[in-house]
């Protein structure tokens, strides 16, 4: 009796925990995505989204992180650089640490995965 008791006692403690957890068990790049609306799709439309190619992005060239081939040679590291340092004609973006957090995991997590489903069809 006491071994039921302890065990329905266990099973409700971890019930609970799980249940009110709620985002710790799943992946939300609500904040990164909105970062990257509000400062990076000027110059870095997503094609995929129907965004119309300009005289801009024709002579600058900047990347459309949908497609496998931005992905090529960049990692987590390469792109905190670029944020804080810029690179050709971006110029740093003055982000808080948490914030740069958020836009990298979208970029690496969402933005990559859109570009190997994309690459894949």
């Amino acid at each position: 009796m006491k071994i039921m008791r302890y065990s329905i006692c266990v099973s409700l403690f971890l019930g609970f925990n799980l249940f009110f957890a709620g985002n710790a068990f799943c992946d939300d790049y609500s904040k990164g995505k909105v970062i990257f609306r509000n400062n990076c799709t000027v110059c870095h439309l997503i094609a995929s989204e129907g965004a119309p190619v300009s005289a801009y992005h024709t002579q600058y060239r900047p990347k459309d992180f949908t497609k496998s081939s931005a992905w090529t040679n960049l990692s987590e590291e390469k792109i905190t650089f670029v944020l804080t340092r810029g690179q050709g004609v971006m110029r740093p973006v003055k982000l808080t640490a948490e914030d740069s957090k958020a836009l990298i995991d979208y970029m690496m997590h969402d933005l990559k995965k859109q570009s190997e489903t994309s690459s894949i069809k």
